[in-house]
């Protein structure tokens, strides 16, 4: 497990700020893009834990993610 979450922290680290910039453009909220990019990464690493890092381009994934929850919002 803490390699998995050393894994996912590298992901994290890698994609947060463009996952963030990507929400906000489309909320318009520092608020709202705080709280979804969160939700995204919280949803990300269940996934993560899941698949046993079986998710192919974990960049796509993270996008899809956040597309989804800004489009439900």
């Amino acid at each position: 497990m803490a390699n998995l979450r050393k894994k996912f922290s590298k992901i994290y680290d890698q994609y947060i700020n463009k996952i963030y910039r990507f929400i906000f453009l489309k909320v318009n909220s520092q608020e709202i893009a705080q709280d979804l990019t969160s939700e995204t990464f919280l949803r990300g690493w269940e996934s993560f834990k899941e698949k046993n890092e079986e998710i192919e381009n974990i960049q796509a994934f993270l996008y899809r993610i956040a597309r989804n929850l800004v489009t439900d919002h």
